[in-house]
């Protein structure tokens, strides 16, 4: 009994996994040998009623026998019609019975063929194409056989799992671009200020005549840089896509130069009621560096303007120079960062305050790792944020 239970499962697994062209020729096998044994069986049963009929009538034999081309059998007119219409009953079940044998063997054929082979995974499969029409990608369609149509859900199991690699790219690329436009809008808002910064004071002091001319051409060219910086956004907003596709263009420049900017951008930001205390290194003051001057000035205007938010009257900032970093410390007297602002101010869009995007810091981050650095934050021993971010200008 084990033994016809293994057969049974051996043969079940070859069906399983065997190819739909082998699985049809072994059903068909299978049903031609059962159509040869159950037409042999009928033969038997109708020979057999017939030699009992003959038997009855008195006729022991009933044969057709062949000898010279000459066929000899027994006279039909000496039997009743009643015997013979018995015996025609049965030649005619003998008969038919091949057709009425084919005929259930190909219904079964067709009928276990597709149920053993074909409804389950076209069953897998519809259920995938109606999940797919759905835009939902969390149906597996897994069918466990080596056969094609296992071969078939396996693929079309494939191309799901792409769809949904697909997808993550296509939200990836979506709030990639989001970012992009986000930080793009909370980057101009820096040299936006500082040309407002200075448009108001030309506004109030060149009509009364305090501003000198030399002032107001200073003024002049610094509202002209700052739309260069909002110019240089636009063209490299156009040119990439995602944060990752920013590159920095480095190149040599005088530290005084350097200074002489990161002044005019205060300058240009910090309002009168805040005092600005900057203090720059001995070596910052003659020599050249290497570096991406409009990368450094971005780094310290989102600094400086989350400085502006929290501070009470006084910002400190320090340059400094040490082993071809750049180090700038911005320090503010607020109430400083509390515990989770230090762990999640990098990231995109943390922000404690409404109406404000999250970014800058992020851009910080990102900008002063293209540059070879990094972005640290902290808080003073007697109270204040601290931030610092440095540049590599080798």
């Amino acid at each position: 009994m084990d033994y016809i239970e293994e057969l049974i499962k051996k043969i079940k697994n070859y069906l399983q996994n065997a190819n739909l062209k082998k699985s049809l020729g072994f059903y068909i096998i299978i049903a031609i040998i059962s159509c040869g044994l159950c037409y042999l069986a009928t033969y038997l049963f109708c020979e057999g009623w017939k030699n009992v009929i003959l038997s009855a009538e008195g006729i022991k034999e009933y044969a057709i026998i062949y000898r010279d081309d000459k066929s000899y059998t027994i006279d039909a007119s000496k039997i009743s019609t009643a015997v013979n219409q018995k015996l025609l009953l049965f030649n005619l079940i003998e008969t038919f019975s091949v057709f009425v044998y084919a005929s259930i063997a190909i219904y079964l054929v067709s009928h276990m063929y597709y149920k053993n082979k074909l409804m389950e995974p076209l069953a897998i499969l519809k259920k995938e194409m109606e999940a797919v029409g759905r835009n939902d990608f969390s149906l597996d369609c897994s069918y466990q056989s080596k056969d094609e149509m296992g071969e078939i859900c396996q693929a079309f199991n494939q191309m799901r799992l792409r769809l949904i690699d697909n997808q993550k790219s296509i939200w990836r690329l979506v709030q990639d671009q989001r970012e992009l436009n986000a930080a793009f809008a909370h980057d101009i808002r820096t040299p936006l200020t500082v040309m407002k910064g200075h448009t108001e004071i030309l506004r109030r002091f060149h009509p009364n005549g305090v501003i000198t001319e030399e002032k107001l051409l200073d003024t002049l060219a610094l509202i002209d840089a700052q739309a260069d910086r909002l110019e240089q956004f636009a063209d490299t907003m156009k040119e990439i896509n995602t944060f990752e596709e920013l590159e920095l263009k480095r190149k040599k420049q005088t530290k005084k130069g350097l200074y002489m900017e990161l002044e005019q951008l205060v300058n240009g930001m910090v309002p009168p009621e805040i005092t600005i205390d900057i203090t720059i290194e001995q070596d910052l003051a003659e020599g050249h560096i290497y570096c991406d001057s409009s990368a450094i000035l971005e780094v310290a205007g989102n600094l400086i303007s989350n400085a502006l938010r929290y501070s009470s009257h006084l910002i400190r900032i320090n340059l400094q120079l040490e082993q071809e970093m750049l180090y700038l410390y911005i320090k503010d007297d607020g109430t400083g960062f509390d515990k989770r602002a230090l762990q999640n101010a990098k990231k995109p869009y943390f922000t404690t305050e409404k109406g404000h995007f999250g970014l800058g810091l992020t851009i910080c981050k990102l900008l002063c790792e293209k540059h070879g650095g990094s972005l640290a934050l902290t808080n003073g021993i007697h109270g204040g944020a601290i931030s610092c971010a440095s540049f590599f200008t080798a």
